[in-house]
């Protein structure tokens, strides 16, 4: 069934909306072991992932955050997706767990880092320091001789990344992600060069201040975009 469904979208809509028969899937060890082989093939398309992805949401075993506040809990959601995506094929053992098993236990460490950050980000508000405007927080940079055409190539490979860069969304404003910004800061590179980058500008687009933007660009945009560039 789960082959078939593999291989024909009609099947996947079928299998899809039988939940009792995706949490006994899910708990079936040969079975989610022969999808971990083909979501881990060098040649897969994210075809075998994505439908381990529908399966899990679908058969509504992933946690749902009880009495967490709904943009913490949203936050940690959006960082287990990447962090899923990154470390399935590295770290994930079928034999040991479900996919919703090992995703649930990232996920609660995942609410309890959000929590961490959120409480120091209020403390800084309240109690900024001193100097912190002044963080050396820089977009990426390309050589200057092949200027425009390393920043179209890195256009389409932030596009072409759209699974891992639109899932890492900014607490509380769930329309800016990754993929947005990074593309935002490159066309502005690219048109205006980088001595007329502007944070405040560029932040003032998504109704954000310039700090917030270059904060959530330095923990979490840049280093996507590393792991990009390093791939």
């Amino acid at each position: 069934m789960v082959q078939a469904a593999f291989n024909d979208p009609i099947e996947k809509s079928k299998l899809l909306q039988q939940r009792q028969k995706l949490q006994e899937i899910i708990n079936d060890i040969p079975t989610r072991q022969w999808l971990f082989e083909q979501a881990c093939q060098p040649d897969d398309p994210h075809q075998a992932k994505t439908l381990i992805i529908t399966m899990m949401t679908s058969s509504r075993l992933i946690w749902c955050g009880d009495r967490i506040s709904p943009d913490i809990y949203s936050e940690a959601l959006s960082r287990t997706w990447v962090w899923f995506l990154e470390d399935f094929c590295q770290r994930y053992n079928p034999e040991k767990a479900s996919f919703v098993t090992w995703f649930n236990q990232k996920l609660r460490w995942m609410i309890l880092d959000v929590i961490r950050e959120k409480a120091k980000e209020e403390k800084n508000r309240l109690h900024p320091l001193d100097g912190e405007d002044d963080e050396k927080i820089y977009p990426p940079c390309p050589h200057p001789d092949r200027w425009e055409q390393t920043i179209e190539e890195w256009l389409i490979l932030v596009q072409n990344n759209s699974h891992l860069c639109k899932s890492c969304q900014m607490q509380q404003h769930s329309h800016v992600n990754c993929q947005v910004v990074l593309m935002q800061i490159l066309l502005v590179l690219r048109d205006s060069g980088s001595e007329n980058f502007s944070w405040d500008t560029i932040a003032q687009q998504y109704g954000l201040e310039g700090l917030s933007l270059k904060r959530f660009c330095r923990t979490r945009c840049f280093r996507i975009f590393k792991q990009l560039l390093a791939e």
